[in-house]
């Protein structure tokens, strides 16, 4: 009898034991998976007042070229298409890198990293279609500035300053593609090191 009191109570410490384990386990868990959240939150950051930055000075941008427009005697068409192009491509970067801050602090892991990399591929189709239409809206330009400008402009030695300003929109517009393809590649590093912790956690959960 003895000796079965004494395997009973060995089983209910071992009980106890592998209770107080399962609970730290669960602890860790729970610790790392908010970690890895408030870690994402945080990479994540950087793009969304990227985006914000770009909402605001769009405005900016506009009044400047209306005014360029105004006094150059460019077209309103091409300052609306490039109003447009503006604007959407705001719009655009708004959508494709929005995550509800729910989602990020409470929502399943594994949809969060399938949305991850959804945007990624969003993210590289919308720069593809931002480039397209950079190159129309800068050869349109530059044909405008060189064979439209109104030569009674109030601009000193006319053919000179058309020049200088072509070359100088046509190198502006190779500095800003360079510019947005370290932002793009930027983006998608940040996404990438995102998923590669979520597959970690999610896979450690699994086990």
């Amino acid at each position: 009898m003895e000796t079965n009191n004494n395997n009973i109570n060995e089983l209910e410490q071992l009980r106890e034991q592998m209770s107080i384990f399962k609970d730290k386990l669960n602890k860790q868990q729970i610790i790392n998976d908010q970690l890895v959240r408030n870690t994402m939150k945080s990479k994540l950051s950087w793009i969304k007042s990227f985006v914000w930055g770009e909402i605001i000075i769009i405005p900016i941008m506009l009044l400047g070229m209306a005014v360029f427009h105004a006094g150059t005697g460019l077209s309103w068409w091409l300052y609306g298409f490039l109003a447009i192009g503006l604007i959407a491509d705001a719009t655009g970067d708004f959508i494709i890198n929005r995550i509800p801050k729910g989602q990020l602090l409470s929502g399943d892991l594994v949809e969060t990293s399938k949305r991850l990399v959804k945007m990624k591929k969003q993210r590289t189709s919308w720069f593809i279609i931002g480039l397209i239409f950079v190159t129309i809206w800068l050869a349109w330009f530059i044909v405008e500035l060189v064979l439209k400008t109104d030569p009674g402009c109030a601009l000193p030695d006319h053919n000179l300053v058309i020049a200088i300003m072509a070359i100088a929109v046509a190198v502006g517009g190779v500095i800003g593609g360079i510019v947005s393809w370290f932002i793009f590649r930027k983006m998608q590093r940040t996404n990438n090191d995102i998923i590669d912790q979520l597959k970690q956690i999610t896979s450690t959960n699994e086990k």
